[in-house]
């Protein structure tokens, strides 16, 4: 992908967000990194700019994401990429998050820079 992928970071802790970038840096050609802390900036970030791909922490300040965010998000950019982001239980939640239109699911883990680089690899490749 030769253009600008445009990704939003939301997660609360400031480390996570920083390590995502870089493995975003790593994975992706040119891209353009904005973040968010919680959900409601991040919720009101998506009604202002278009994304093209959204790595969302479950469990943030402010409220949790869960299936029905990943609709309320696709109705704002119904063309958005949504990845969820966590350090639940995978095998728990990422059926109910894909069947609401989420396209992965990385668990915060020692794997998670090869799981989003096989989600980044299934959407932009």
């Amino acid at each position: 992908m030769t253009e600008t992928v445009k990704i939003l970071i939301a997660d609360d802790s400031e480390m996570m967000r920083l390590v995502m970038k870089r493995l975003f840096t790593k994975y992706v050609v040119s891209p353009n990194i904005s973040e968010t802390r919680n959900l409601p900036d991040t919720i009101n970030y998506l009604k202002e700019k278009a994304i093209d791909f959204l790595l969302l922490d479950i469990n943030m300040p402010q409220g949790d994401s869960n299936p029905d965010t990943i609709r309320e998000i696709l109705t704002i950019q119904p063309d958005i990429k949504i990845c969820m982001f966590s350090g639940n239980d995978k095998d728990l939640l990422e059926q109910d998050f894909l069947a609401a239109g989420a396209v992965g699911f990385v668990q915060k883990d020692e794997k998670m820079g090869d799981s989003l680089q096989q989600v980044i690899n299934s959407v932009f490749n």
